[in-house]
C-alpha cells in the first residue's frame, strides 16, 4: 500500500491552485477581446479562488490536527515512562511516520515494562536470600559506609541496620582485625580473609571474608564482607580432641593396671598364694572397671548415631519404678543408706522403652550411691506436670559446686576424679542419661547445695486423657 505524507497532500492542493490559475488566466486573455463577458468572467474567477482559499485553510487546519494530536499523545506517554509508568501505551494510528514512532514507543514501553518485572523478580530473590543466609553479609561502598546488612550479621554482631545504614564500618563494626580486613580491601582491591574473635555481643568465632566489588571498567566500588559463624564447629572439634583424650586416659588406668600386676605374679607372686589371691582380685576388678567402660562407650555410641532402636510404649510408671528399686535396693542396704519411692496412688502412665528407662534410673541411682555417705538416704518421687511425667532422684551426698553444674552431663566429666575411679565410676552414666532422655523428647536437669546433696530431674511424656 503506497502510503502518502501530509507534505505530499499539501503540495499537491497549492499545484491544483497554481495550475487552476493559469488556467483562469488564459481564459480571461482569450476573452479579453470580448468586453461583454469581462466583468462576469471576473466574478467567476474572484468565487472559484475564494473557494481555493477557503479549502487550503480547512485542509490545513485538519492536516495539522492529524500531526498535532499524535505527538502530543506521543509527548505525553514519554512523559510516563520517564515517570516511571512502565503501563503507559498509546493507539497506533495509520501505517505512516507516526505510526511507526507509536509502534516503537510501545515495543520500548513493553521491553522496559519486561526488564523492570525481571529486575523486580531477581531483587525479590536476592533479598529472600540474603535475609534466610545464615552467613552474615554486608556491603560497604568505596568510602566505607555501609549500604546493606543482612539479619544473619545483625545477629552475629549485634547491631542493627536501622540507623546504621550509611555509618561507617568504623564506627559500627567496633572490632580491629574485621576493621583492618576492610580497610586492607579497600587500599589494594584483592580479597582478604581469616578467622576473627569477637567478645561482644557473645564470644564467637568468626571465618570472614572480605573482597571488591568492581564497577564499570573494573573500577572499585565497595567491599562485600561475609561472616561464617565457626564457634560451635570449633567447640565440638575441642569436644572431640577432650574425648579421645579422656577415652585413652580411662582405658589406659585399668589396662596399667591389669598389665602390673600380671607381670608382678609372673615375675614370683604367681607362687605367693596370699599375694596371688589380692592380684587376681585386683585384676578382675580392673577387668570388670574396664568392660564396664567399654560397654558404656558403645551404649553411648548407639544412642547418638541413633543405632539404637527406641522400642516405646505405654508403661504404668509407678510399677515400673518399683520394680527397679528392687532390683538396686541390696546395694544401698549392704552401704547402709536409706532408699524410699513416692508415686501417686493413682496410675500414671507415659511412653517410654520400658529398658531405657531402667538404665536412665540405674545411672542416677548409682550414682547417688556412690556419692552419698553411709547413713544417708536417697528418694525417688514422681510428679505430674501437665503433659509430662516429672520423676526425680533425691540424696544426701556431697553435693555439687555451682561451677560444675552446667557440665555436669558431659562425657568424662567428674567432679571429683579421682574418688569417681576409686568408686568405680566410668564418667559416662549421666551423658548415657541424657541422651536417652532427649531421645524420648523429655529434658533431664539437677539441682544441688555443696555438702547438702542433690535431686536429678528427668521429664516422660505421659500418655493418657490428660496428655491428651
Amino acid at each position: 500500500m503506497r502510503r502518502i505524507s501530509w507534505r505530499f497532500t499539501t503540495g499537491y492542493v497549492i499545484y491544483m491552485c497554481a495550475s487552476l490559475a493559469v488556467l483562469g488566466g488564459l481564459l480571461s486573455y482569450f476573452l479579453w477581446s470580448r468586453h461583454e463577458f469581462l466583468t462576469q468572467v471576473w466574478q467567476y474567477l474572484g468565487g472559484l479562488f475564494g473557494l481555493i482559499l477557503l479549502s487550503g485553510v480547512l485542509l490545513g487546519v485538519r492536516l495539522a490536527d492529524g500531526v498535532h494530536r499524535p505527538l502530543a499523545e506521543i509527548g505525553a506517554v514519554a512523559r510516563r515512562l520517564a515517570a516511571g509508568d512502565w503501563e503507559a501505551e498509546m493507539y497506533q494510528y495509520a501505517d505512516d511516520e507516526i505510526g511507526e514512532l507509536a509502534a516503537t514507543l510501545n515495543e520500548i514501553s513493553r521491553t522496559v515494562r519486561e526488564k523492570a518485572r525481571q529486575l523486580a523478580e531477581s531483587r525479590g530473590s536476592l533479598e529472600a536470600v540474603l535475609a534466610n543466609m545464615q552467613n552474615g553479609v554486608m556491603l560497604f561502598d568505596h568510602n566505607g559506609r555501609i549500604n546493606l546488612i543482612n539479619p544473619a550479621a545483625e545477629r552475629i554482631l549485634g547491631i542493627s541496620k536501622t540507623g546504621n545504614t550509611g555509618r561507617t564500618y568504623v564506627e559500627t563494626l567496633k572490632n580491629y582485625p574485621l576493621s583492618q580486613m576492610i580497610d586492607e580491601v579497600l587500599a589494594s582491591s584483592k580479597p582478604q580473609g581469616g578467622e576473627i574473635s569477637l567478645i561482644f555481643p557473645a564470644e564467637r568465632i568468626l571465618d570472614a571474608h572480605a573482597a571488591p566489588v568492581f564497577g564499570e571498567g573494573q573500577e572499585p566500588r565497595g567491599v562485600v564482607l561475609v561472616l561464617h559463624d565457626i564457634s560451635e564447629i570449633r567447640r565440638l572439634e575441642r569436644v572431640r580432641a577432650e574425648f579421645v583424650a579422656n577415652v585413652s586416659h580411662e582405658l589406659k588406668t585399668p589396662v596399667t593396671a591389669i598389665k602390673g600386676f600380671a607381670e608382678t605374679l609372673l615375675e614370683g607372686a604367681l607362687y605367693n598364694s596370699r599375694a596371688c589371691e589380692e592380684f587376681v582380685g585386683i585384676i578382675g576388678e580392673e577387668a570388670e572397671r574396664l568392660n564396664r567402660l567399654i560397654n558404656d562407650l558403645l551404649s553411648l555410641s548407639r544412642i547418638e548415631s541413633r543405632e539404637l532402636v527406641m522400642r516405646v510404649e505405654s508403661l504404668e510408671l509407678g510399677s515400673e519404678i518399683k520394680r527397679i528399686v528392687d532390683r538396686i535396693k541390696p546395694r544401698f542396704q549392704k552401704k547402709e543408706l536409706g532408699l524410699g519411692v513416692v508415686v501417686p496412688a493413682h496410675t500414671v502412665m507415659v511412653r517410654a522403652d520400658r529398658d531405657r528407662l531402667e538404665q536412665v534410673l540405674s545411672n542416677l541411682l548409682e550414682n547417688s550411691l556412690m556419692y552419698t555417705p553411709s547413713d544417708g538416704r536417697v528418694d525417688v518421687s514422681v510428679q505430674e506436670q501437665d503433659s509430662v511425667a516429672v520423676i526425680s532422684v533425691q540424696d544426701t551426698g556431697i553435693g555439687i559446686p555451682p561451677d560444675d553444674l552446667p557440665r555436669i552431663f558431659e562425657r568424662f566429666y567428674r567432679v571429683d576424679r579421682a574418688r569417681s575411679r576409686r568408686l568405680g565410676g566410668t564418667g559416662l552414666g549421666l551423658a548415657i542419661v541424657k541422651h536417652i532422655v532427649d531421645a524420648h523428647g523429655g529434658q533431664v536437669w539437677v539441682e544441688s547445695k555443696l555438702g547438702r546433696g542433690s535431686t536429678f530431674y528427668f521429664t516422660l511424656p505421659r500418655n493418657g486423657p490428660a496428655a491428651d
